[in-house]
């Protein structure tokens, strides 16, 4: 199982029942991606929360919504990359994959970033997902 995948499957469950949080497994790739989304402006907030009984804590992320129609900051949130099968940008490459409103979220040697960001820095790097 991908743990990437099924956090942005939940992420996407929660916005189609348009609930205002949810709450995701701990991992700090996890953490360096909400970061990222939080940066774009595409979610509220995430905080890391204790569980009882639970060795490990989990990620409360708060969703963003437009309007008080609740229309939904991110329409859709796909993995690329898998365990299966990893993709690979170059700092060239980035700027055809990431054009209109689709951004790209990679990770670099620099750590997770947009694909904004990274054309700005000139770093390329393995493609996690796509936002839209």
């Amino acid at each position: 199982m991908d743990p990437i995948a099924d956090s942005f499957t939940q992420i996407k469950n929660a916005l189609a029942t348009s609930k205002k949080e949810v709450i995701i497994s701990y991992s700090k790739l996890k953490l360096a991606i909400f970061e990222t989304l939080k940066k774009q402006g595409l979610i509220e907030d995430y905080q890391e929360i204790k569980v009882e009984n639970q060795k490990y804590p989990a990620i409360k992320v708060l969703l963003k919504y437009k309007n008080n129609n609740r229309e939904a900051a991110i329409t859709d949130l796909r993995r690329v990359s898998k365990p299966g099968r990893r993709v690979y940008l170059s700092a060239s490459k980035i700027a055809s994959v990431a054009s209109g409103k689709i951004d790209v979220i990679l990770s670099t040697s620099q750590g997770v970033m947009s694909g904004r960001d990274a054309r700005k820095k000139g770093l390329g790097g393995e493609l996690i997902g796509e936002v839209v």
